[in-house]
């Protein structure tokens, strides 16, 4: 099988800084025949936060089936994956007759509405989320605090639970400073079972800076999170669109791994209310190659 793989970096237009992914395709740009061990083996061995795997191509319609893996599980739907792999398939040559292409990406928790671009070795794509980011819950703060090694009265309000597509226990803190001095939760702890997402407003008008631990993933902490975001725009809404019918938000994410990262959100709605959200990034390349071996099946 000749099977290849190429990495950006997401969220950034820097090599080397935004969160790395792994997309791993067939050389013919024909569907992959790999099974699901496989490809959970491929992604554990390049022990990257996300491995993307083109498993689907369909040039006429543009539509194309991703399946997402951490290095420990496979994932219904990530922002990252999806940006990533949609800015680069912009770039693939039967596409480049115009700069800005329409592409959907068929992912386990829905379809994923794309518009992207590619230029050389870089690119940009804004996606939908298959859903609008939904609450299921709630939790106290006190054992997310004692966790974070922070106190109490640093978190505000609840831990609120919301998804679209991927569930996030959403943590707002009281100043942007104060995500620095987060310990990173334990993997198998009392909350190795979230997706946490600590943010705080600030430092400037409609930014956020965010750290996100996604446990539940296998992963202590990513520097780049696009399922979080997309989650975290319902936490937001409420005060983002209190006055106006849309706001752009930057999510700065990924500088306590040496790693910056920027999410944009494009929030639409009214009087508090989200009716839509748009996620957006930039993605350059960083390397390409071949996989000389393939793990047997499962």
């Amino acid at each position: 099988m000749n099977l290849l793989f190429t990495v950006v970096d997401v969220f950034t237009n820097q090599p080397f800084a935004g969160n790395p992914l792994a997309i791993v395709y067939h050389e013919a740009e024909e569907s992959l025949t790999l099974a699901t061990g496989q490809m959970q083996a491929l992604a554990r061995e390049m022990n990257l936060s996300e491995t993307v795997f083109v498993t689907d191509w369909d040039w006429r319609s543009r539509r194309f089936t991703l399946r997402i893996f951490t290095p420990s599980t496979e994932l219904p739907f990530a922002g990252h994956p999806s940006i990533g792999a949609a800015a680069w398939l912009a770039g693939r040559d039967t596409m480049r007759e115009s700069t800005s292409q329409s592409i959907d990406l068929v992912e386990r928790a829905g379809l994923v509405r794309c518009t992207a671009q590619w230029t050389d070795d870089a690119g940009h794509a804004t996606l939908i989320p298959p859903q609008l980011p939904e609450q299921s819950g709630t939790e106290a703060g006190g054992k997310v605090a004692a966790e974070l090694g922070v106190p109490v009265s640093a978190l505000v309000g609840d831990v609120e639970v919301w998804s679209a597509g991927m569930a996030v226990h959403c943590v707002e803190l009281d100043q942007p400073g104060r995500l620095a001095e987060l310990q990173a939760p334990a993997l198998g702890g009392p909350l190795g079972s979230w997706e946490l997402c600590c943010f705080a407003y600030g430092p400037g008008e409609d930014e956020i800076t965010a750290r996100v631990f996604p446990l539940a993933a296998g992963i202590q902490e990513d520097p780049a999170t696009g399922a979080a975001a997309v989650a975290l725009a319902g936490r937001i809404a409420p005060k983002m669109l209190r006055d106006r019918g849309q706001a752009h938000v930057a999510i700065h994410q990924g500088a306590a791994m040496g790693r910056a990262s920027t999410l944009r959100l494009h929030l639409l709605g009214a009087a508090g209310r989200l009716e839509a959200v748009q996620l957006s990034g930039e993605v350059v390349a960083v390397s390409e190659g071949r996989w000389l071996r393939v793990p047997s099946g499962d």
